[in-house]
């Protein structure tokens, strides 16, 4: 198995850190909480969450063709609205 290839009898245990919350609730509103493990470092609701959130979701993209294409996608929504036509 993989632990007797790297010299291991068992799997070393499992921690996790938490950093956080971050939740979209509509209407260009959020939550977030950001912490370090059980250290609460600040809290926010509403437009302030809610640009933490873009930014933290357009740094989180794979590519800069990604980031590109979503922030024009919101400006195009924050321009001309919603596309809500159907075939």
């Amino acid at each position: 198995t993989w632990l007797v290839a790297r010299g291991l009898e068992e799997a070393p245990g499992f921690t996790f850190l938490s950093l956080g919350l971050l939740a979209y609730v509509g209407q260009e509103e959020a939550l977030n909480q950001v912490t370090l493990g059980n250290v609460p470092l600040f809290n926010y609701s509403g437009k302030i969450a809610f640009a933490l959130w873009r930014s933290v979701y357009l740094t989180k993209q794979a590519s800069t063709r990604n980031q590109a294409l979503i922030a024009f996608d919101w400006l195009r929504t924050e321009t001309f609205g919603r596309d809500i036509t159907r075939l």
